[in-house]
């Protein structure tokens, strides 16, 4: 099921609805192709466009796995940079001649289409929303054996279970909406995902949709 959109969930917490699927069809990517750079450097500074959409947050469209839904788009995009990912010619010298080598990691965020323009909590959400564009909440390098974990604890964050997800509802309190951006990889044989977020201003709920993209970043190492 698409992260938040539980309905026991949804009486008891805020609504964060974004995608609860993280890297369903990144798996076969080729760990060699597919990595974060360790060393300190120089990182190419441009990411290559995969796809981008808007999808419905609504509960029924994503239990349905309609094609308008987060589920099914968040698939389509991943799909896409997973082909991509595979298929994809290193540019030339995209890396320090320091670095080792370059590998290709791909970069999915989920972000509310609209924001309420007056409400309770929108002075707090402001001050957040500057302090986190400064400086995102980052939970970084979780590593998982399995495709099922990392997708247990991203549900998890985006629903405030757990560690991670109890801790990111303390510092995205009330209205606020976070806005979700990804780092996807693999390496030594494991699934890793960093995720960084801003939290911003509440989500127009009438409008309920998420811009989802999805790109592909080179990185040294």
């Amino acid at each position: 099921m698409v992260a938040g959109l539980s309905p026991q969930k949804n009486s008891m917490k805020r609504s964060k609805v974004v995608c609860g699927i993280l890297a369903s069809l990144l798996l076969s990517l080729t760990e060699g192709r597919l990595a974060y750079g360790q060393s300190p450097c120089t990182q190419p500074t441009n990411d290559i466009p995969v796809g981008h959409t808007l999808a419905s947050a609504g509960f029924f469209d994503n239990l349905r796995n309609s094609d308008d839904s987060i589920r099914f788009q968040m698939d389509e995009l991943l799909s896409k940079s997973e082909a991509q990912a595979i298929q994809e010619a290193q540019p030339p010298n995209p890396c320090a001649q320091s670095c080792a080598h370059a590998v290709v990691a791909v970069v999915f965020s989920s972000v509310p289409n609209m924001t309420l323009p007056a409400y309770e909590d929108s002075p707090t959400c402001q001050k957040l929303l500057e302090q986190t564009t400064k400086a995102p909440i980052v939970y970084g390098k979780r590593t998982f054996e399995t495709r099922e974990e990392a997708d247990e604890w991203y549900n998890d964050l985006t629903q405030g279970d757990g560690t991670d997800g109890e801790d990111l509802y303390n510092r995205c309190p009330g209205n606020c909406s976070p806005s979700y951006s990804s780092l996807i990889y693999r390496i030594n044989n494991k699934l890793v995902v960093t995720t960084s977020i801003i939290c911003g201003h509440a989500r127009d709920k009438d409008d309920n949709q998420y811009r989802l993209t999805s790109s592909l970043r080179w990185m040294c190492s």
